[in-house]
């Protein structure tokens, strides 16, 4: 995972005035919260080069994911 786009996806959040935590870094991953969610960097990168990087693609995001499995998206978002 480059750095540098990372930082300017997070710098995008920012610049929409969208609630993002300092970069916490996991096992292998660094970690996010994002609009009340746990968010990886390659989620984040992710849904910035689909142009989904906001508000809304971060709920449309959240709502993909509540059929994983049967699980809740924020059982698997983990929400603060």
């Amino acid at each position: 995972m480059a750095l540098d786009k990372l930082a300017a996806c997070v710098k995008s959040l920012k610049q929409q005035r969208i609630s993002v935590s300092r970069g916490m870094v996991g096992e292998d991953r660094f970690v996010f919260e994002v609009m009340g969610f746990m968010l990886t960097g390659s989620q984040i990168q992710k849904l910035c080069e689909y142009g989904q990087l906001n508000a809304a693609g971060i709920s449309a995001f959240s709502k993909s994911v509540e059929g994983e499995k049967g699980r809740s998206a924020k059982e698997v978002l983990v929400p603060i």
